[in-house]
């Protein structure tokens, strides 16, 4: 029987599989998202979180790295949709590029920041960009082209696209990557370790670390947290929508027009008439 594979998406694993000793299997991912040859200097293997603190249970699991040149990659994964995203994302870089500066540090020491930011669901934002990789940086308002300094880039990846990505085009490296990271126990993820030599190594290296009982401990009680909390948020996100509901229902509105704005469909609403 084959064994069942740690899913690299929750972040304890993805910390073991890409951690210092595996800087090459971190440059292969890194060098596909960026579309530059880039050279992994060190990882940052001290931001760990011990699960078992109920404290550190929503802690920033985010990857920094150091590539050549000096400049700060971090990469971070969200399983959990959260509001006021686009604002965590610059918060999170801010964060990591102002960590550079020490006291009586200088301006002038202060790297470029790249954050790479892997989501399990869509966002609003990106809503009708059918690609992935793209690159957001400060540019003018006017042309669009000239960039103001290339301190800053945002590369932000959702998995749900890239799965229709892959349908599309099988060949799409970061695509491919992304299958692998959400769950290398996928028929399509065997057919890409087939093909992909990188993707293929960074599988055998989670099949070694699959085999360990307290990391898969880990792992499990950090995916039960991250399913807790998923339905933790839609239930708060049903109760406000049927608040809003009872209120447009006050007003007489029409039924139709209450599904529209609240996503609830009609037979949850009748009842609500109903009382």
């Amino acid at each position: 029987m084959k064994k069942e594979l740690l899913k690299p998406k929750i972040d304890v694993v993805f910390h073991a599989l890409f951690r210092q000793e595996n800087k090459h299997l971190t440059e292969a991912l890194v060098r596909e998202i960026l579309g530059e040859n880039v050279k992994v200097i060190r990882t940052n293997i001290d931001r760990h979180i011990d699960i078992s603190d109920p404290d550190q249970k929503l802690g920033i699991m985010d990857l920094r790295t150091e590539l050549e040149g000096g400049i700060k990659c971090n990469i971070e994964i969200q399983l959990v949709e959260k509001t006021a995203q686009i604002n965590r994302f610059l918060y999170y870089w801010a964060s990591a590029y102002s960590e550079q500066m020490k006291r009586g540090g200088k301006y002038t020491e202060l790297h470029k920041t790249i954050s790479i930011i892997i989501l399990d669901h869509e966002i609003r934002e990106l809503e009708g960009i059918e690609e992935l990789g793209t690159k957001w940086q400060i540019r003018d308002e006017k042309t669009g082209k000239r960039i103001l300094t290339n301190q800053l880039e945002l590369v932000i990846l959702e998995i749900p696209k890239a799965k229709r990505i892959y349908r599309e085009n099988n060949q799409d490296k970061i695509s491919q990557w992304l299958m692998f990271l959400d769950d290398p126990n996928m028929k399509e993820v065997s057919d890409i370790v087939e093909e992909n030599k990188e993707i293929r190594e960074a599988n055998d290296e989670l099949d070694k670390m699959s085999g360990d009982e307290e990391l898969k401990r880990r792992a499990e009680l950090r995916e039960k947290y991250i399913r807790d909390s998923q339905a933790e948020l839609e239930f708060a996100e049903r109760k406000k929508a049927m608040d809003i509901a009872k209120n447009l229902i006050k007003k007489g509105l029409d039924i139709d027009f209450i599904e529209e704005t609240t996503g609830l469909d009609k037979e949850t609403i009748g009842k609500l008439k109903k009382g």
